[in-house]
Order: structure tokens, then sequence, then C-alpha cells
């Protein structure tokens, strides 16, 4: 219960301060119709409140006059001095100066008449540093009033007491206040928090619809793909590059087998090509090199024999002993071996080489078609996978703001009922 029961209405004021607020006839409210009800709500508290702190400053008002006209009496006022205390008539005058001045000053200070929430906040401010200044001057030149302006002093403190009381009924009343608001303070709050998260479901909505058009555009181009890729298939031109591809790659399967074959036979010789690298020319080391490895590229050059003669340089150097090997006699036999076959090699190789590039001649572009629209087909399937993840992300997303939406209006609409004294719905709208 407040102090000085300015919360206790006569009948007479009662209609003055609680006008009844227009309730909607609706059981049912949009988020803007609640947050107008909450508006008329507190709006209705602001007046009730206005009313109240307009009668405490009508008496501080009184109060400020005497001490305003109390002021002026000192200002007018000469202090008689005697014996000793004349010493002290500086100081007295200096103090006499400051208080007067001071309490001119803020009793001149009119408080407002709140019309809002801050206005209200800003009465009790003001009042509370008007009083602290007061407290002030009076507290640090009480010795001289109290010795040379005592009447007037006493006069200060009964209105300083009055004013005090006022200001402990302001800060009543606002605590009251305040505490019938947060209701209202915080059933606004779930509904701005609603809001909120309405705003972002709509943003969710819309970025889920640019997802959905995006899909139906990659659906669109993938049927596109899938259809160009049916007729490409069907074609009797893709059937023939189809078979040649296949010939082109089984040609050239037989031909990867058979350099194999070749680096496999060249393979044995490998330490006696090692041996053999000391001390030779820069164009032997070349061919040595290639015999190393890649020696199926020899058969490819139109003359074989400077590689024969090397093989037969090499073989020579093993059978004198001038290159000592381990197994010296199974090496000469692979070099016999290789030489013999050289010529035999040399043919397969240019067979097998003229055969492929024979086949290379046909038209295989489809099956190249074929493949690229394959891949992109592929990539757009694999885009419409991602991407339809993607909004199922942002929908489950938004059900689960659209439950948390829910549960704040169901929140609002109890604490309204509360407010109120009826039951309504709110709903998005």
């Amino acid at each position: 219960m407040p102090p000085f029961g300015l919360f206790k209405k006569k009948a007479s004021d009662k209609s003055a301060v609680e006008q009844p607020v227009g309730r909607p006839a609706s059981d049912t409210l949009s988020v803007q119709q609640a947050r107008d009800l909450l508006q008329s709500l507190e709006s209705q508290k602001v007046k009730e409140l206005s009313a109240h702190l307009a009668q405490i400053k009508d008496s501080a008002t009184q109060s400020l006059k005497v001490i305003n006209a109390l002021a002026r009496d000192m200002e007018r006022e000469k202090i008689k001095f005697e014996g000793l205390e004349h010493r002290l008539k500086s100081v007295v005058e200096n103090s006499k100066k400051t208080v007067v001045s001071s309490l001119k000053r803020e009793s001149s200070l009119e408080l407002p008449l709140p019309q809002s929430v801050n206005d209200a906040k800003k009465f009790k401010e003001r009042f509370e540093a008007m009083m602290k200044r007061f407290d002030e001057v009076s507290g640090s030149h009480s010795k001289v009033l109290n010795a040379f302006m005592k009447k007037h002093s006493n006069k200060m403190k009964e209105e300083f007491e009055v004013l005090t009381k006022l200001l402990n009924e302001t800060r009543a009343i606002m605590s009251e206040f305040d505490q019938n608001r947060m209701p209202i303070v915080k059933c606004s709050n779930v509904l701005n928090i609603a809001l909120q998260k309405m705003s972002s479901i709509k943003l969710a909505e819309a970025s889920a619809q640019n997802i959905e058009k995006e899909i139906e555009n990659f659906e669109r181009e993938l049927e596109e793909l899938e259809s160009e890729l049916g007729a490409v298939r069907a074609s009797k031109e893709f059937e023939q590059a189809d078979i040649s591809a296949r010939e082109i790659a089984e040609a050239e399967k037989r031909q990867e087998e058979f350099h194999a074959q070749i680096r496999d036979l060249f393979s044995h010789l490998a330490r006696a090509f090692t041996k053999y690298s000391y001390g030779i020319t820069k164009q032997t080391e070349s061919r040595l090199q290639m015999m190393s490895d890649e020696p199926w590229k020899i058969i490819y050059e139109n003359d074989v024999s400077p590689y024969s003669l090397l093989l037969f340089q090499i073989r020579k150097s093993i059978d004198s002993g001038e290159i000592q090997l381990k197994d010296s006699d199974k090496v000469l036999q692979y070099i016999d071996t290789i030489m013999e076959s050289l010529p035999e090699l040399q043919a397969k190789s240019q067979a097998l080489k003229g055969q492929i590039d024979s086949l290379r001649q046909r038209d295989t572009d489809l099956v190249y078609r074929v493949k690229e629209l394959e891949q992109n087909a592929a990539q757009y399937r694999d885009s419409m996978t991602r991407t339809s993840q993607d909004l199922e992300q942002h929908r489950r997303q938004a059900k689960e703001k659209i439950q948390e939406v829910d549960a704040l209006l169901t929140e609002a609409g109890k604490m309204l009922a509360d407010l109120t004294g009826k039951r309504y719905s709110i709903n998005y709208y």
C-alpha cells in the first residue's frame, strides 16, 4: 500500500482516473491487435499515474513557491552581527549568497507533468536531483543557517520535510506503477519475440520458394538433357560411333599390353644397362635411357639399327668379361632374343599403330557427346539432391519456428487474459 493514500481514489475521482479500456469484441486477435490492446492498457495506466503525480506536482509547486519566497526574504534581510561575530561576517554573507542562489535556482525549476512512462521517470529523477541539491546546500551551510538565520532555517526544514514526503510518495507510486506495468511489458516482449520469429519464418518461406524454383529449373534442364541423351543413343550414327569407339579402345588395350610385354622383356637387362652406362657418349646414354625406361618407343622408329648395335656392344662387353654379371648367361640369352625379335616387334607395332590410326579416322564425336551429356545429367542430379536436402532443412527449421511462435502466442494469450479478464486467441495475421 503506497503511503499518503494517493491510490485510494474517491468515488468522485474514480471516473476521472480509471476509464475502462476498450476491448476488442472478437476473441481472436492478430499480433498487431494484441499489441494495440497492450498499448491501450499501458496508456490507461500512464493516465492514472499522471493523475496521481499531478497531485504531487501541485503540492510540490506550493512548497517550492514557499522556498522561493524564503530565499528572497533571506536575500533582503540584513544579518546583525554582535561582538566577535563581525570576524565571521564575510563567511556568513558568502554562505547566505550560496544558499539563496541555490534555493532560488532549484525552486524556480518546474517539475514536468508526465504524459508517458519516460516522462514519469524524468519527473522522479528531476525531483530526486532537486532534493539532493537542497540537501547538499542546507547540510553544508547548516551551522550558518541555524546560527544567523534560524527563523528561515526552520521554515526551510518544514518545506523540505514536505517535499521529502512527496518524493517518497512519488517513489512509491512509481514502484507500484512499474510493478503493475511489468505484466504488460512481459507480454509485449513475448509478442515482439514472436514477431521476430514470424519475420524469420517469412524469410525462410521466401528462401524455400527460391530453392523450389531452382529445383524446378534443375528438373527442366535434366529432362532436356535426358531427352537429348535418349535421342542420340537411339540414332544409327551413335550405334556406329559406339562400335568404332569400342574397337579403338580394344586396339589401344592390345597396344598397351604389347608395350607391357616389351617393357618386361627389356627389364631383364636393367643391371647390364646400368653397368654399361659409365663413360659413354650422350647420344649412347640417351638410347640406353630409352631402352631402360620406355623400350617400346624404339620399335616405332624407322631405323632400329642403332639400338641393335648398342645391344650387340653390351653383349660383347658381357661376353668378354668387361661387364660382370651374376647371371650373365641368362642376360646374353635375353639380348639375343631381343635382337632376333626386333624386326618382328617392329612389324607388329607398326601394324597396331596403323590399325589404331585407321580406326581413329572414324567419327566418334557422338560417343563423346553422350559422355558429356551423361556427366552433365549426373551433375544436375547431384545438384538436385543437395538442393532438395537444403529445402528440407529450411522446411524443418520453419516448422520448428512455427511451433515456437505458437507457443509464444499461447503464452501471450494467457498473459492478456490475466490483464483483461478475457480469454483471447492470438494468430499470425
